[in-house]
C-alpha cells in the first residue's frame, strides 16, 4: 500500500469494521480523541484532518471552494486501504455536512452515518430564519480583520466572550485558521445540492443536536429529519460544540449506534 496523504491517521486493527471521523471547522481530527480511544478496540479508525487543519494540507484552489474538495482525499485513503467492510462515517458540524455529501455521492461503501449537527446549511429556505442568521456570521467571516472574523466564529458557536476567555496560544492557532473557516461557510452556504436531494442518502443516519444550540444548526436538523429515509434523532443537553464540551453523553450515542451497524 502507498503511503497516505498527511492528515490521515489510522488507529486499531484493519481488519475490524472501519470508521471514518470527520471533524468541525476550527478544529482536527484530535478533537475525536475520546472517541477514538473508545473505537480502538473494537473498529478500524480512519480519522481525517479536513483541508487546511491539523496536519492536511491547505486549500489549492480558493475561489468557489465547494464540499466536493473536501472528498478526493479521503476517497484515496479508503481506496488505498483496500476495506473489505463497508464504512462508518462520524460527523460533527462541517465535518457533518461532509459526511452526508459522502453518503449522497457513494464514492464507496457505507454502511451508516453518524452525525453531529451537520451544518448543511444549504438546505435552508433563502428567507428563512436560520439561513438569515448565518448568513450575518458568514458575511462577518469574510471581514478584513481575521481576529475580529475569529472571535465572531468562536463566540457565535459557543457564548460571548468565550473566545477572548481562551489562553493566546489557542487564540493564535485558531485565528490561523481563519480563512479556512471562511471557505467552509462558502462550501456549505453554495452546496448545489438541496434539501430533496438527501432523499438519497440509503443509509440509516444517527442525527444529534444539543439541546441548547443555534437557530441555524436547529433548523438544518429539523429540515433534514424530514426527508431522510432512515434517520434516528437523538440530543444531548449540549450546545452545537457537543463532542468537544460534553464527549461523553455523544460518544455514548455514537457507540452505540456503530455497534448495531457492525
Amino acid at each position: 500500500m502507498s503511503e497516505l496523504e498527511s492528515g490521515i491517521h489510522l488507529y486499531g486493527e484493519s481488519q475490524n469494521p472501519p470508521v471514518v471521523l470527520l471533524h468541525s471547522s476550527q478544529s482536527a481530527s484530535s478533537q475525536w480523541r475520546a472517541l477514538i480511544k473508545e473505537l480502538a478496540s473494537t473498529h478500524f479508525v480512519i480519522a481525517v484532518d479536513l483541508l487546511g487543519y491539523g496536519q492536511a494540507p491547505n486549500v489549492e484552489f480558493t475561489a468557489n471552494f465547494r464540499l466536493e474538495q473536501e472528498l478526493p482525499r479521503i476517497i484515496s485513503a479508503v481506496e488505498q486501504l483496500a476495506l473489505s467492510r463497508p464504512v462508518q462515517l462520524v460527523g460533527h458540524s462541517y465535518g457533518g455536512a461532509v459526511a452526508l455529501k459522502l453518503a449522497l455521492e457513494k464514492p464507496f461503501k457505507i454502511a451508516g452515518v453518524a452525525v453531529y449537527e451537520p451544518v448543511a446549511f444549504h438546505v435552508l429556505p433563502d428567507d428563512s430564519p436560520g439561513m438569515l442568521e448565518i448568513q450575518e456570521i458568514s458575511h462577518a467571516m469574510h471581514g478584513k480583520d481575521a481576529v475580529e472574523c475569529t472571535r465572531t466564529f468562536v463566540d457565535y458557536w459557543n457564548d460571548a466572550g468565550y473566545f477572548d476567555a481562551l489562553p493566546e496560544r489557542i487564540q493564535q492557532i485558531m485565528v490561523s485558521q481563519a480563512a479556512k473557516v471562511a471557505l467552509d461557510f462558502d462550501a456549505l452556504l453554495n452546496e448545489p445540492r438541496h434539501l430533496e436531494d438527501y432523499r438519497g442518502v440509503e443509509q440509516s443516519v444517527l442525527l444529534l443536536q444539543g439541546e441548547h444550540t443555534r437557530r441555524s444548526a436547529k433548523a438544518v436538523a429539523e429540515a433534514l429529519s424530514t426527508i431522510l429515509p432512515d434517520v434516528q434523532r437523538d440530543s444531548v443537553g449540549a450546545g452545537h460544540m457537543g463532542p468537544l464540551t460534553h464527549p461523553a453523553d455523544v460518544n455514548q450515542r455514537i457507540l452505540q449506534f456503530l455497534h448495531k451497524q457492525s
